[in-house]
Protein backbone atom coordinates (compact mmCIF):
# COMPACT_ATOMS: atom_id res chain seq x y z
CA UNK A 1 0.00 0.00 0.00
CA UNK A 2 1.50 3.86 -1.26
CA UNK A 3 1.75 6.01 1.71
CA UNK A 4 0.18 9.17 0.29
CA UNK A 5 2.73 12.29 1.11
CA UNK A 6 2.06 16.28 0.33
CA UNK A 7 4.47 18.84 -0.38
CA UNK A 8 4.04 22.18 0.84
CA UNK A 9 5.61 25.13 -0.82
CA UNK A 10 4.65 28.72 -1.35
CA UNK A 11 6.44 29.37 -4.65
CA UNK A 12 7.60 27.14 -7.66
CA UNK A 13 9.72 29.72 -9.78
CA UNK A 14 13.04 28.91 -11.13
CA UNK A 15 15.23 28.68 -7.64
CA UNK A 16 17.06 26.40 -5.78
CA UNK A 17 14.62 25.01 -3.37
CA UNK A 18 12.04 24.35 -6.12
CA UNK A 19 14.21 22.52 -8.49
CA UNK A 20 15.21 20.76 -5.36
CA UNK A 21 11.63 20.06 -4.99
CA UNK A 22 11.45 18.52 -8.97
CA UNK A 23 14.14 16.03 -8.31
CA UNK A 24 12.64 14.19 -4.90
CA UNK A 25 9.38 14.18 -6.78
CA UNK A 26 11.18 13.19 -10.18
CA UNK A 27 13.33 10.36 -8.05
CA UNK A 28 10.49 8.96 -5.63
CA UNK A 29 9.64 5.63 -5.27
CA UNK A 30 6.17 5.58 -6.88
CA UNK A 31 5.50 1.70 -5.18
CA UNK A 32 5.59 3.17 -2.01
CA UNK A 33 4.56 7.11 -1.73
CA UNK A 34 1.94 8.77 -3.85
CA UNK A 35 2.91 12.46 -3.81
CA UNK A 36 1.15 15.62 -4.36
CA UNK A 37 2.04 18.74 -4.35
CA UNK A 38 0.95 21.80 -2.16
CA UNK A 39 1.61 24.81 -3.88
CA UNK A 40 0.04 28.06 -2.03
CA UNK A 41 -0.94 30.29 -5.77
CA UNK A 42 -0.77 27.61 -8.86
CA UNK A 43 -2.51 29.64 -10.82
CA UNK A 44 1.25 32.21 -11.57
CA UNK A 45 2.12 31.99 -14.30
CA UNK A 46 5.92 33.04 -13.74
CA UNK A 47 5.81 29.32 -11.25
CA UNK A 48 7.83 27.87 -14.48
CA UNK A 49 8.11 24.55 -12.74
CA UNK A 50 5.00 23.76 -11.95
CA UNK A 51 4.73 21.97 -15.50
CA UNK A 52 7.86 19.95 -14.88
CA UNK A 53 6.09 18.53 -11.57
CA UNK A 54 2.61 17.74 -13.69
CA UNK A 55 4.92 16.13 -16.35
CA UNK A 56 5.82 13.61 -13.66
CA UNK A 57 2.40 12.81 -13.01
CA UNK A 58 2.70 14.27 -9.69
CA UNK A 59 -1.09 15.89 -8.79
CA UNK A 60 -0.86 19.64 -7.87
CA UNK A 61 -3.18 21.33 -5.92
CA UNK A 62 -3.66 25.08 -5.20
CA UNK A 63 -3.91 26.66 -2.20
CA UNK A 64 -5.91 29.30 -3.00
CA UNK A 65 -3.47 31.71 -1.62
CA UNK A 66 -3.62 35.15 -3.65
CA UNK A 67 -1.90 37.95 -1.74
CA UNK A 68 -0.87 38.56 1.25
CA UNK A 69 -1.16 35.59 3.70
CA UNK A 70 -2.45 38.52 6.97
CA UNK A 71 -5.08 38.31 9.17
CA UNK A 72 -8.35 35.83 8.13
CA UNK A 73 -6.29 35.00 4.98
CA UNK A 74 -4.27 32.88 6.83
CA UNK A 75 -6.58 30.72 8.61
CA UNK A 76 -8.51 30.30 5.50
CA UNK A 77 -5.40 28.87 4.06
CA UNK A 78 -4.74 26.94 6.74
CA UNK A 79 -8.30 25.57 7.04
CA UNK A 80 -8.13 24.90 3.07
CA UNK A 81 -4.74 22.54 3.28
CA UNK A 82 -5.70 20.69 5.87
CA UNK A 83 -8.96 19.94 3.86
CA UNK A 84 -7.05 18.69 1.31
CA UNK A 85 -5.06 16.35 3.22
CA UNK A 86 -7.88 15.23 4.76
CA UNK A 87 -9.69 14.45 1.53
CA UNK A 88 -6.26 12.77 0.10
CA UNK A 89 -5.83 10.71 3.67
CA UNK A 90 -2.19 12.22 3.80
CA UNK A 91 0.03 10.51 6.08
CA UNK A 92 3.51 12.38 5.80
CA UNK A 93 3.28 16.16 5.15
CA UNK A 94 6.98 17.91 3.75
CA UNK A 95 7.05 21.20 3.93
CA UNK A 96 9.42 24.21 2.36
CA UNK A 97 10.37 27.70 2.66
CA UNK A 98 9.45 30.19 5.82
CA UNK A 99 5.69 30.40 4.93
CA UNK A 100 4.93 27.00 4.25
CA UNK A 101 6.82 25.80 6.90
CA UNK A 102 4.26 27.09 9.39
CA UNK A 103 1.25 26.62 7.55
CA UNK A 104 1.92 23.44 6.48
CA UNK A 105 2.45 22.47 9.80
CA UNK A 106 -0.62 23.53 11.34
CA UNK A 107 -2.64 22.28 8.48
CA UNK A 108 -1.02 19.06 9.50
CA UNK A 109 -1.32 18.89 13.06
CA UNK A 110 -5.57 20.05 12.13
CA UNK A 111 -6.24 17.34 9.65
CA UNK A 112 -3.96 14.92 11.68
CA UNK A 113 -1.64 13.90 9.46
CA UNK A 114 0.87 11.08 11.55
CA UNK A 115 4.14 13.01 10.12
CA UNK A 116 5.10 15.97 9.81
CA UNK A 117 8.54 17.47 8.52
CA UNK A 118 9.79 21.09 7.73
CA UNK A 119 13.31 21.91 5.59
CA UNK A 120 15.81 24.11 6.43
CA UNK A 121 18.06 24.70 3.81
CA UNK A 122 19.83 27.93 4.42
CA UNK A 123 22.32 30.34 7.00
CA UNK A 124 18.65 32.89 7.64
CA UNK A 125 18.40 34.15 11.02
CA UNK A 126 15.20 36.77 11.30
CA UNK A 127 15.34 39.91 13.10
CA UNK A 128 11.54 40.12 13.41
CA UNK A 129 10.18 38.71 16.43
CA UNK A 130 7.19 37.40 14.83
CA UNK A 131 8.83 35.86 12.78
CA UNK A 132 11.42 33.85 14.94
CA UNK A 133 8.25 32.84 16.61
CA UNK A 134 6.63 31.37 13.31
CA UNK A 135 9.92 29.02 13.17
CA UNK A 136 9.78 28.30 16.51
CA UNK A 137 5.98 27.17 16.07
CA UNK A 138 6.84 25.46 12.84
CA UNK A 139 9.33 23.12 14.65
CA UNK A 140 7.57 22.52 17.91
CA UNK A 141 4.46 21.11 15.85
CA UNK A 142 7.11 19.21 13.62
CA UNK A 143 7.79 15.38 13.77
CA UNK A 144 11.39 16.27 12.84
CA UNK A 145 13.02 19.48 11.26
CA UNK A 146 15.00 18.46 8.04
CA UNK A 147 18.17 20.25 7.57
CA UNK A 148 20.43 19.97 4.54
CA UNK A 149 23.71 20.51 5.73
CA UNK A 150 25.27 19.97 9.16
CA UNK A 151 25.81 23.82 9.14
CA UNK A 152 22.25 24.27 8.73
CA UNK A 153 21.10 22.25 11.32
CA UNK A 154 23.29 24.13 13.99
CA UNK A 155 22.54 27.27 12.70
CA UNK A 156 18.43 26.03 13.73
CA UNK A 157 19.81 24.73 16.84
CA UNK A 158 20.91 28.50 17.85
CA UNK A 159 19.28 30.59 16.16
CA UNK A 160 15.49 29.15 16.90
CA UNK A 161 16.15 26.80 20.26
CA UNK A 162 15.01 23.86 18.35
CA UNK A 163 17.16 20.90 20.43
CA UNK A 164 19.70 18.78 18.02
CA UNK A 165 17.85 15.44 18.62
CA UNK A 166 14.92 16.41 16.56
CA UNK A 167 17.28 17.93 13.24
CA UNK A 168 17.74 15.36 10.99
CA UNK A 169 20.46 16.04 8.02
CA UNK A 170 19.82 14.71 4.51
CA UNK A 171 22.29 16.10 2.55
CA UNK A 172 21.45 17.60 -1.24
CA UNK A 173 21.78 15.41 -4.19
CA UNK A 174 22.03 16.00 -7.42
CA UNK A 175 21.17 13.98 -10.86
CA UNK A 176 24.55 13.04 -12.37
CA UNK A 177 23.14 11.82 -15.41
CA UNK A 178 21.95 15.78 -16.40
CA UNK A 179 25.00 17.19 -15.83
CA UNK A 180 27.54 17.73 -18.49
CA UNK A 181 30.99 17.29 -18.24
CA UNK A 182 33.11 20.18 -18.52
CA UNK A 183 36.14 19.87 -21.14
CA UNK A 184 39.01 22.05 -21.70
CA UNK A 185 38.00 25.51 -22.38
CA UNK A 186 39.48 27.74 -25.56
CA UNK A 187 40.19 30.49 -23.21
CA UNK A 188 39.56 30.57 -19.31
CA UNK A 189 36.42 31.40 -18.10
CA UNK A 190 35.69 32.13 -14.28
CA UNK A 191 32.17 31.57 -13.16
CA UNK A 192 29.34 31.43 -10.74
CA UNK A 193 25.51 30.74 -10.89
CA UNK A 194 23.39 32.25 -8.15
CA UNK A 195 20.68 34.91 -7.18
CA UNK A 196 22.84 38.44 -7.63
CA UNK A 197 22.39 39.11 -4.00
CA UNK A 198 24.23 40.55 -1.42
CA UNK A 199 24.50 36.92 0.43
CA UNK A 200 25.94 35.28 -2.88
CA UNK A 201 28.84 37.70 -2.85
CA UNK A 202 29.35 38.47 -6.01
CA UNK A 203 30.59 41.99 -5.51
CA UNK A 204 33.76 39.83 -4.24
CA UNK A 205 34.30 37.89 -7.10
CA UNK A 206 34.05 41.42 -9.24
CA UNK A 207 36.68 43.13 -6.89
CA UNK A 208 38.85 40.02 -7.32
CA UNK A 209 38.94 39.73 -11.11
CA UNK A 210 41.68 42.99 -11.37
CA UNK A 211 43.94 40.74 -9.33
CA UNK A 212 43.45 37.70 -11.47
CA UNK A 213 43.31 39.52 -14.70
CA UNK A 214 47.35 41.62 -13.68
CA UNK A 215 48.09 37.95 -14.20
CA UNK A 216 46.00 36.35 -16.35
CA UNK A 217 44.98 39.19 -19.00
CA UNK A 218 42.96 36.58 -21.14
CA UNK A 219 40.60 35.72 -18.26
CA UNK A 220 37.02 36.73 -18.59
CA UNK A 221 34.37 36.18 -15.74
CA UNK A 222 30.59 35.30 -16.53
CA UNK A 223 27.93 35.88 -14.03
CA UNK A 224 24.94 33.99 -14.46
CA UNK A 225 21.47 34.72 -12.26
CA UNK A 226 19.62 37.88 -11.81
CA UNK A 227 18.55 39.94 -9.31
CA UNK A 228 17.94 43.29 -7.30
CA UNK A 229 22.04 43.71 -7.44
CA UNK A 230 22.26 43.19 -11.49
CA UNK A 231 22.38 46.82 -11.62
CA UNK A 232 24.94 48.00 -9.51
CA UNK A 233 27.30 44.91 -10.32
CA UNK A 234 27.64 46.09 -13.52
CA UNK A 235 27.89 49.84 -12.02
CA UNK A 236 31.33 48.37 -10.33
CA UNK A 237 32.12 46.04 -13.62
CA UNK A 238 33.03 50.19 -15.42
CA UNK A 239 34.22 51.65 -12.70
CA UNK A 240 36.52 48.58 -11.78
CA UNK A 241 37.60 48.98 -16.01
CA UNK A 242 36.68 45.30 -16.34
CA UNK A 243 33.24 45.62 -17.67
CA UNK A 244 34.78 44.29 -21.07
CA UNK A 245 36.25 41.12 -19.04
CA UNK A 246 33.02 40.51 -17.36
CA UNK A 247 29.66 39.06 -18.79
CA UNK A 248 25.96 39.16 -17.06
CA UNK A 249 23.95 36.13 -18.79
CA UNK A 250 20.78 36.87 -16.55
CA UNK A 251 18.50 33.84 -15.34
CA UNK A 252 18.55 30.81 -17.51
CA UNK A 253 16.52 27.89 -16.84
CA UNK A 254 19.30 25.51 -16.33
CA UNK A 255 22.23 26.65 -14.70
CA UNK A 256 24.32 23.34 -15.61
CA UNK A 257 23.85 23.23 -19.23
CA UNK A 258 26.33 26.61 -18.68
CA UNK A 259 29.13 24.71 -16.66
CA UNK A 260 31.12 23.74 -19.87
CA UNK A 261 32.04 27.03 -20.90
CA UNK A 262 34.07 27.37 -17.67
CA UNK A 263 37.41 26.53 -16.22
CA UNK A 264 36.66 27.20 -13.10
CA UNK A 265 33.83 27.71 -10.69
CA UNK A 266 33.20 29.82 -7.74
CA UNK A 267 31.04 30.49 -5.01
CA UNK A 268 31.72 33.57 -3.32
CA UNK A 269 28.71 33.50 -0.75
CA UNK A 270 28.50 35.17 2.69
CA UNK A 271 25.82 32.36 3.77
CA UNK A 272 24.61 29.39 2.43
CA UNK A 273 23.01 26.33 3.30
CA UNK A 274 24.50 23.59 0.81
CA UNK A 275 24.63 24.90 -2.76
CA UNK A 276 23.03 23.08 -5.52
CA UNK A 277 25.25 24.98 -8.04
CA UNK A 278 28.31 23.94 -6.34
CA UNK A 279 27.55 20.21 -6.45
CA UNK A 280 26.93 20.79 -10.14
CA UNK A 281 30.40 22.24 -10.59
CA UNK A 282 32.22 19.58 -9.18
CA UNK A 283 29.88 17.30 -10.39
CA UNK A 284 30.47 18.78 -14.06
CA UNK A 285 34.54 18.11 -13.21
CA UNK A 286 35.43 21.87 -13.05
CA UNK A 287 37.58 22.75 -10.19
CA UNK A 288 36.13 24.95 -7.87
CA UNK A 289 36.56 28.10 -5.36
CA UNK A 290 34.02 28.67 -2.22
CA UNK A 291 34.04 30.46 0.38
CA UNK A 292 34.17 28.89 3.95
CA UNK A 293 30.41 29.41 4.99
CA UNK A 294 27.64 27.29 5.64
CA UNK A 295 27.71 24.01 3.84
CA UNK A 296 30.40 25.10 1.27
CA UNK A 297 33.58 23.28 3.54
CA UNK A 298 31.46 20.02 3.87
CA UNK A 299 31.30 19.69 0.46
CA UNK A 300 34.21 21.02 -0.91
CA UNK A 301 37.70 19.63 0.76
CA UNK A 302 40.24 22.09 0.92
CA UNK A 303 43.55 21.38 -2.00
CA UNK A 304 41.38 18.09 -3.31
CA UNK A 305 38.48 19.25 -4.92
CA UNK A 306 39.15 23.00 -5.08
CA UNK A 307 39.68 25.45 -2.77
CA UNK A 308 37.99 26.92 0.58
CA UNK A 309 38.81 30.68 0.96
CA UNK A 310 37.55 33.08 3.57
CA UNK A 311 34.37 34.58 2.80
CA UNK A 312 34.29 38.78 2.15
CA UNK A 313 38.11 38.27 0.99
CA UNK A 314 38.59 39.26 -2.51
CA UNK A 315 42.48 38.54 -2.41
CA UNK A 316 42.08 35.39 -1.39
CA UNK A 317 39.43 34.51 -4.19
CA UNK A 318 41.54 35.67 -6.60
CA UNK A 319 44.83 33.85 -5.36
CA UNK A 320 42.79 31.10 -5.26
CA UNK A 321 41.23 31.08 -8.88
CA UNK A 322 44.79 32.02 -10.15
CA UNK A 323 46.70 28.74 -8.74
CA UNK A 324 43.31 27.09 -10.67
CA UNK A 325 44.30 29.32 -13.89
CA UNK A 326 47.79 28.81 -14.03
CA UNK A 327 48.04 25.05 -13.52
CA UNK A 328 45.32 23.60 -15.63
CA UNK A 329 47.02 19.86 -14.66
CA UNK A 330 46.10 20.71 -11.07
CA UNK A 331 42.81 22.06 -11.38
CA UNK A 332 41.60 19.21 -14.24
CA UNK A 333 42.63 16.60 -11.09
CA UNK A 334 40.52 18.53 -8.78
CA UNK A 335 38.01 18.62 -10.76
CA UNK A 336 37.89 14.82 -11.33
CA UNK A 337 38.37 14.42 -7.56
CA UNK A 338 35.46 16.80 -7.28
CA UNK A 339 33.33 14.81 -9.58
CA UNK A 340 34.03 11.44 -7.21
CA UNK A 341 33.07 12.80 -4.34
CA UNK A 342 29.84 13.78 -5.68
CA UNK A 343 29.25 10.43 -7.24
CA UNK A 344 29.76 9.14 -3.76
CA UNK A 345 27.92 10.87 -1.11
CA UNK A 346 25.73 13.74 -3.19
CA UNK A 347 23.43 11.77 -5.95
CA UNK A 348 19.63 12.08 -6.12
CA UNK A 349 19.18 8.52 -5.69
CA UNK A 350 21.16 8.82 -2.84
CA UNK A 351 19.17 11.74 -1.15
CA UNK A 352 16.04 10.75 -2.07
CA UNK A 353 17.07 7.03 -0.16
CA UNK A 354 17.35 9.12 2.94
CA UNK A 355 14.15 10.81 2.51
CA UNK A 356 11.97 7.73 2.34
CA UNK A 357 13.89 5.71 5.38
CA UNK A 358 13.24 8.70 7.03
CA UNK A 359 9.77 8.53 6.34
CA UNK A 360 9.16 5.03 6.92
CA UNK A 361 10.84 5.22 10.21
CA UNK A 362 8.81 8.04 11.45
CA UNK A 363 5.45 6.28 10.31
CA UNK A 364 7.03 2.93 12.43
CA UNK A 365 7.73 4.54 15.53
CA UNK A 366 6.16 3.90 18.70
CA UNK A 367 2.74 5.96 19.36
CA UNK A 368 2.76 7.64 16.01
CA UNK A 369 -1.20 7.74 15.26
CA UNK A 370 -3.13 7.71 11.55
CA UNK A 371 -5.31 10.25 10.97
Amino acid sequence: MTVPVAYAISTMGVGGTPRHLVEVLGHLDRRAFAPSLHCFDATRPEYALLPAVRSLGVEVVDGGVRGSLRGPRFGAAVLRMAAGFRRRRVRVVHSYLFDANLLGTLAARLARVPVALVSKRSLDRYGERRRRLACRVANRLATRVMANAEAVRRNVHEAEGCPLDRIVVVPNGIDLGRIPSAGPAAAPVVGTIGRLATKKGQADLLEAAPLVLDRVPAATFLLVGDGPLRGDLERRARELGIADRVRFRGAVPDGAAVLPELSVFALPSHMEGMSNGLLEAMAAGLPVVATDVGGNPEVVVDGETGFVVPPRDPAALAEAILVLLKDPDRGRAMGAAGRARVAEHYTVQRMVARLEALYASLLAAPGRRDG
